[in-house]
């Protein structure tokens, strides 16, 4: 598999393995189960690969991480209006209202904007070798 043009090659049990005992981080909006614990999808990849999160988004995460068999999905929200996961009783959520929608959608912008420079790189190489 490909995540930012780079090669992924761990298996399920390698991510199993790499995560036991691994603290998970406080859950935003999207969450993946890996030992019956469950963890942010950016926080996985990027300590099962060593890869800088800023390098890949949270939707290349969930592709990779559920190809490999694993459970991803949204956290949701409990019926006070706070997120399912993540916070401790009665802590607060301190984003401001919106803001996890606009960094999906940064998020996904990022992902239209790195295949079109793929793609570019590659007419770059193929006139480069018509040379």
């Amino acid at each position: 598999m490909k995540v930012g043009g780079r090669d992924f090659g761990q298996s399920k049990r390698d991510v199993e393995q790499a995560m036991s005992g691994e603290e998970p981080e406080q859950i935003r909006k999207h969450l993946v189960e890996v030992n019956g614990t469950v963890y942010p999808p950016k926080q996985v990849l990027a300590h099962v690969t060593g890869w800088d999160r800023q390098t890949f988004t949270t939707m290349e995460a969930q592709r990779v991480l559920t190809k490999l068999g694993f459970v991803c999905r949204e956290a949701g929200t409990q019926p006070d209006g706070n997120l399912a996961w993540g916070h401790a009783p009665g802590e607060q959520h301190k984003g401001a209202p919106g803001e996890v929608d606009r960094i999906a959608a940064l998020e996904a912008a990022l992902v239209t904007a790195q295949a079109a420079i793929a793609g570019l790189d590659a007419r770059v190489r193929s006139l480069e070798d018509r040379s």
